[in-house]
């Protein structure tokens, strides 16, 4: 391994390795995960969810508790992990919030394991802020409306986005905060949970923060979601179950996914495959020769995404992150691997639709349904009336969706050479639409999960023709529930909005 690795590494232009030799190390970090509290928070038992893997020692686990953190900041330290992101989901009036307690409680604790560490000469990651923006929910925040989503055009959606990060950074003093290119590093989640933004957030952002604390203002990682707001760099999440995103300056890696234990959820799962997925991206991402990497996730058990040491997994990714970082310093990918499964591994959701096994046809109206049911999403909100459903984009977004799921009795990853659907939606308004469906062309979006369907064929729905029928052929369709919240299908509608009366699904001729 190492004479193949030497020898790519030679075969470089002399000026990309005298170039890479004036480039500061790579900044490696990892979300940490720290609501964890044993037996009762975020702990599998009765009506709780389950993990996917175990801790260790499940008893002494609590985002309260120092000793805690200090055992996670060594493994991350010796496995040569610069920075620790953790998941914040602080905001005004969460200390007296259960769902949103442990976000301010853990930070002091996770501050005196740091001292402590320092005070023994021990070596520790320092600190960056991984933003959750599921907090732009006023549901998860407890304030009314409860269905809205924080509009962060507005005064007061900016005093909260602001006011998150200032809140995080004022309880994590300056000794103990990440620093990339010399500036705080701030990490932001996807944008589906606010209203609207601009291009202005993260210019707002940076005067806010260094008027508060003087300084540099902060490193933005954006997430890919948001578009153009001002960011550093832009990375994407999801890289646990889809692979590596690269991006300018940034790669986000994981080493699989799996959330079969959390009830309700039915997301494809990715194989670990014994190791080598994880190595895969690191290999994808040492050739990308990022000054940022992302490791997804340090401990997020729910969804099988942890590296940290575990009862089921041992140690095996802290000494495979330790000799990748390693290899990332000296600029060497490592042999290549082939995976088994170059694509996720996607689940059956039988909870529901049995009565669409064997049908012709399926169908959806307000009235009556087999085997086809909407689902609202946070970027496609859906009000069903008594005669059609509803979607509305509000005229300062570009789109807003409306997602389909198909019942995995009727179809489920269906066979590519068996795989030609017709979808036909009825109401008003369908002109212009566009659908996006689950097929097998792995060029489209994710793999295909968001494949554009061809241009709809349009005609009058009946004799009165004031409705219209837009039929849309799906060549290839796989339908492997791989869209948002398992969906299938999802028709975009941009700029407007749109009533669908009823729809039906059949296998083309």
């Amino acid at each position: 391994m190492k004479h193949l690795a030497l020898l790519i590494a030679v075969s470089l232009p002399c000026a990309v390795l005298a170039q890479d030799a004036q480039r500061p190390p790579a900044t490696v970090a990892t979300h940490y995960f720290y609501w964890y509290r044993h037996p009762d928070e975020h702990f599998p038992g009765p009506g709780r969810e389950g993990l996917r893997h175990g801790f260790v020692e499940p008893e002494r686990v609590s985002y309260l508790d120092p000793d805690w953190h200090r055992g996670e900041f060594r493994d991350m330290a010796a496995a040569g992990i610069d920075v620790a992101l953790p998941v914040y989901w602080g905001c005004e009036g969460s200390e007296r919030r259960a769902n949103l307690y442990f976000a301010d409680a853990g930070l002091p604790a996770m501050v005196e394991a740091l001292d402590r560490m320092a005070a023994a000469g021990e070596p520790a990651p320092k600190l960056g802020l991984f933003y959750d923006t599921s907090t732009l929910l006023n549901g998860v925040r407890g304030v009314e409306p409860r269905d809205q989503r924080a509009d962060l055009t507005t005064t007061a959606g900016r005093a909260l986005f602001d006011g998150t990060v200032l809140r995080f950074f004022d309880a994590i003093p300056a000794r103990h905060r990440a620093a990339h290119r010399g500036r705080p590093l701030v990490v932001l989640y996807v944008s589906g949970f606010a209203e609207r933004w601009d291009a202005s957030l993260c210019d707002g952002l940076r005067e806010a923060f260094v008027e508060r604390f003087g300084g540099a203002p902060p490193f933005v990682v954006a997430d890919a979601s948001w578009g153009e707001i001002g960011q550093d760099a832009t990375t994407s999440w999801g890289a646990a179950l889809v692979g590596p995103t690269l991006f300018e300056g940034v790669a986000q890696i994981g080493p699989g996914y799996d959330d079969s234990p959390v009830p309700g959820r039915h997301t494809p799962i990715r194989d670990r495959e014994d190791g080598a997925f994880y190595l895969f991206g690191w290999r994808a991402a040492i050739e990308h020769r990022p000054e940022l990497v992302l490791l997804e996730t340090w401990n997020e058990l729910h969804e099988g995404t942890e590296i940290c040491r575990s009862r089921d997994l041992g140690d095996s990714y802290l000494r495979w992150t330790r000799d990748a970082v390693a290899r990332l310093r000296s600029g060497e990918p490592g042999p290549a691997i082939v995976l088994r499964n170059a694509r996720p591994l996607p689940r059956r959701d039988l909870s529901w639709g049995a009565d669409a096994r064997g049908a012709e046809r399926l169908h959806w109206s307000p009235q009556d349904a087999c085997g086809l049911r909407p689902i609202g999403w946070a970027d496609g909100p859906i009000d069903v009336h008594r005669d059609a459903l509803v979607a509305t984009c509000p005229p300062e977004r570009p789109v807003t969706y409306v997602y389909l799921q198909v019942s995995d009795h009727w179809a489920f990853d269906r066979p590519a050479d068996a795989a030609e659907l017709l979808l036909t939606l009825r109401g008003s308004g369908l002109r212009g639409l566009r659908l996006e469906y689950d097929s097998h062309d792995a060029a489209a979006t994710l793999d295909g999960a968001y494949t554009p369907a061809p241009s709809a064929e349009l005609r009058a729905a009946d004799e009165s023709g004031l409705d219209e029928c837009a039929a849309f052929r799906l060549p290839r369709a796989r339908l492997a529930d791989r869209q948002n919240g398992g969906a299938d299908l999802r028709v975009c509608v941009f700029r407007g909005g749109v009533s669908i009366g009823s729809i039906e699904l059949t296998v083309a001729p």
